[in-house]
């Protein structure tokens, strides 16, 4: 037999003894959850998240959910489920099981959606986008454009309070399915996910337009999971996903409104947690005795830096302003530029050719 039929059977078998188990990804997480100071920010703390998920889509109720969350060593969820005319359930918010729930729901919206995040009030069926987000303002709610290069128009998003230029189900569904299941048959769960971790750079391009005149948040999102059955073992799941990417919020405490101000401002990054654990990232400006996090404004000035400090090195850091690079560095932990003008200034870190951490803008004016 042919050495590589006799490779694929051994996979074949391999994942056969699996079973109904779900391979998880190679994340390295704490022995116990250990919620990091934010770097440079004192009274700021670094929670790991999970934002746009559908809780129904998922199976599961809320008390399970919260149980592989902390399996998971998550903090907080952001809920997400499409909402049907009439609807009224957004979720239960608050703590379920020691995690921080915030409720909301999915919108379709001319070809993508928007998740009113923080929502509890019905809210009118057909409407036109800026009146959606206009209605989700008016119940103290936060507007987030999904995949933004889905809509038919910029106009559709325009008053958006965040973006979500990441969703991992939108990354899934872009894939062939007979190529999505061979690479689960014959590759492991890092590989897999590897697949699944692109560079939206589409999305971006919009992010970055949008963000030469406005402060806009910038997400990562999950979206509903798969289960992708292969051979009685399934892919796509919550548990894996929960270890594959999370948003991270830097806030003074895990509670609501700290939490919802620190999306609002855009005081958070991205992580994707199978390419190396991260427990804490900073990205920020400083002139003289003054530091700006990343989603604040900082006027240019003589002496005025730009600094970002990772858990550990990553193969290449970047940095862009307006969406081009400026900067960058290989094989390195820090990175640090002084602007000459201004713009929205940002941090790309990649590992093993994959995008690892994804920050929010610092805004140089």
């Amino acid at each position: 037999m042919p050495p590589f039929f006799q490779r694929s059977l051994l996979t074949i078998a391999g994942l056969t003894v699996i079973g109904c188990s779900s391979p998880l990804p190679t994340t390295e997480l704490p022995p116990a959850r250990y919620i990091q100071a934010a770097p440079e920010f004192p009274g700021f703390h670094d929670y790991r998240g999970i934002f746009d998920l559908p809780m129904k889509a998922s199976g599961m109720d809320q008390s399970a959910v919260a149980d592989l969350a902390k399996t998971s060593q998550i903090d907080f969820i952001f809920l997400a489920d499409r909402v049907q005319p009439g609807d009224t359930d957004f979720g239960i918010a608050g703590f379920t099981d020691e995690i921080l729930f915030i409720s909301g729901g999915a919108f379709d919206v001319d070809g993508s959606e928007i998740i009113g995040v923080n929502i509890h009030e019905p809210i009118k069926p057909n409407l036109t986008s800026n009146d959606l987000i206009s209605s989700i303002h008016d119940q103290g709610g936060i507007a987030v454009a999904v995949d933004p290069a889905k809509f038919a128009s910029p106009e559709d998003y325009a008053l958006a309070d965040a973006m979500e230029v990441y969703s991992q189900r939108s990354a899934w569904l872009a894939q062939n399915p007979t190529t999505l299941y061979l690479h689960a048959i014959f590759f492991g769960t890092d590989h897999f996910l590897a697949g699944l971790d692109l560079r939206p750079d589409a999305n971006l391009a919009l992010y970055d337009r949008m963000t030469t005149g406005a402060r806009v948040a910038m997400l990562a999102g999950t979206g509903a999971p798969d289960n992708l059955n292969v051979l009685g073992a399934n892919v796509g799941t919550l548990p894996q996903l929960f270890l594959f990417c999370t948003t991270h919020l830097l806030a003074r405490e895990r509670d609501t409104a700290p939490i919802l101000e620190a999306l609002r401002l855009g005081h958070s990054y991205a992580s994707f947690d199978y390419l190396g654990y991260v427990g804490a990232f900073a990205f920020f400006a400083r002139a003289g005795d003054t530091t700006t996090m990343m989603g604040d404004e900082v006027h240019l000035a003589p002496g005025l830096t730009l600094k970002t400090e990772l858990p550990a090195p990553a193969d290449r850091i970047a940095m862009y302003q307006n969406g081009a690079e400026v900067t960058s560095a290989d094989n390195a932990s820090t990175l640090e530029f002084a602007p000459k003008s201004p713009g929205a200034y940002r941090i790309e870190a990649y590992r093993n050719g994959k995008l690892w951490i994804l920050s929010n803008p610092v805004y140089v004016r």
